[in-house]
């Protein structure tokens, strides 16, 4: 953890590449955007560019944390956890029993793969992100051409939403140049979502429901998605939910204690949320204190997602939203906007979960792209600065405690970091406000209600 006291160039020029650089690396992606955007008519050309700032982005960032940056990379998840979880299962340890183990089950055993052919290096963790993020961009390709020969959209859109998530400041540091794991539940969600589009229910639902083992437990932000693709058939869902409740059965019978996960996060504090900023601005401590105040938060978000649930099964019913990809785009982004307002948790590295479905979201051409766009893209970039920014001020839990930076030069950095934790609940509003407007447009959208296909459409 970087020392704001340190007055040694290196930790200065540190902490202002991680505030300025992920905030300049916006331009570049909105830049990438508007080339996209105005060459898309010209298929093969944009084709082109996506392929090359894919490979080169990807190939390159992987390259320079693998020869170079993991050596210096002393406070990350990956190092701090996931390396020493895999040494524990390598050991045959049994998960959470006899080591530390928050995770889906199979989660870190995905990781081990990659773990062991980069020897045992942070790198195979980062290579295991980046193969996730493949599988996930791989699936919605494969969802375009489906929904392009169903007439429902063109290939148009998934060019700009690529255009604006491949160069997204968060997925580049987070999944890229880091290795988190919060893209394995994109990569499920896709995966079940292409099945789905294909009409093989039961897979689909087997996959999607199965990321709760394969990733973590927040990836039920993703579960409205797979009865909002399609019209849901019950016997497919129970079918497709077995291999999830065997797995949990199984993890329970070793373990011990499957709920273990849950209770770990509960009152979990982060910065940059609805309740941080409450915190901060009241200067009190007790609203994360006792019982009351951790389970609020989390009270909360249940309601909303509950509230949110009666509402969709309301509209589609009334034919207000349509059964469709779009739909489902709409309302996992408008879920996890919610979560990431709402929930003790800020974003930061969790936000890769988030931008491949808010960038199609917000290139949705029944919407006007400009101002989303923006918003995605500043929040992305504000979930790293802001972290940076925490982090050096010594992670202050109220007001108060971020006060005592101020006398060493810290006036400027407390402002700036107060200032972009409300810049981002707006942007997260802004988001979560255009992920419904996309799941009512997509009645619109659909070519299947023209022709009167009730399989998409009530």
């Amino acid at each position: 953890m970087m020392n704001p006291l340190d007055p040694s160039l290196s930790s200065k020029l540190n902490l202002f590449v991680r505030v300025a650089g992920p905030l300049a690396l916006t331009l570049l992606a909105y830049g990438l955007w508007r080339f996209v955007r105005h060459r898309n008519g010209r298929g093969s050309l944009a084709d082109r560019t996506l392929i090359l700032v894919y490979i080169v982005s990807r190939l390159g960032l992987w390259l320079i944390f693998a020869l170079y940056a993991q050596h210096h990379v002393t406070g990350s998840d990956p190092r701090l956890f996931y390396r020493p979880m895999l040494e524990h299962f390598l050991a045959g340890d049994t998960p959470i029993r006899d080591f530390f183990y928050p995770y889906g089950p199979l989660l870190i055993p995905a990781m081990l793969p990659f773990y062991l052919l980069l020897g045992r290096d942070l790198a195979g963790i980062s290579l295991f992100a980046i193969v996730a993020e493949a599988i996930a961009l791989a699936f919605l390709l494969k969802c375009s051409s489906v929904l392009t020969d169903a007439g429902e959209t063109g290939p148009t859109w998934i060019r700009e939403a690529l255009a604006v998530y491949l160069l997204n400041p968060s997925t580049l540091y987070w999944t890229v140049f880091q290795g988190y794991h919060s893209i394995a539940q994109t990569a499920y969600s896709m995966g079940a979502l292409y099945l789905l589009l294909r009409g093989r229910g039961v897979y689909g639902y087997a996959v999607g429901l199965y990321s709760l083992a394969g990733s973590k437990a927040l990836a039920v932000l993703d579960w409205p998605a797979l009865v909002l693709v399609r019209r849901p058939r019950i016997a497919h869902i129970l079918w497709g939910a077995a291999p999830l409740v065997l797995t949990y059965v199984i993890f329970q019978m070793v373990t011990g204690d499957i709920m273990f996960p849950i209770r770990y996060h509960l009152g979990y504090v982060s910065e940059g949320n609805v309740w941080y900023f409450a915190r901060l601005v009241l200067g009190s401590r007790s609203l994360y204190e006792g019982l009351i105040g951790r389970l609020a938060p989390l009270v909360l978000v249940a309601t909303l997602f509950l509230v949110g649930v009666v509402y969709l099964s309301k509209s589609v019913r009334a034919g207000k939203v349509c059964f469709s990809f779009q739909a489902a785009m709409g309302v996992t982004t408008c879920a996890i906007s919610l979560f990431f307002l709402f929930s003790l948790y800020t974003g930061d590295y969790y936000s890769p979960m988030l931008m491949l479905p808010a960038s199609l979201v917000v290139t949705c051409p029944r919407l006007s792209p400009r101002r989303g766009v923006w918003a995605l893209l500043v929040v992305s970039a504000l979930c790293i600065s802001g972290d940076a920014m925490w982090t050096a001020l010594r992670m202050p839990s109220v007001m108060a405690d971020a006060m005592k930076m101020r006398p060493v030069g810290g006036w400027f950095l407390v402002d700036v970091w107060v200032v972009s934790i409300a810049v981002r609940i707006v942007c997260f509003g802004v988001l979560a406000c255009l992920g419904l407007r996309a799941a009512a447009e997509s009645r619109v959208t659909a070519r299947s209600v023209e022709a009167g296909q009730d399989e998409r459409c009530l």
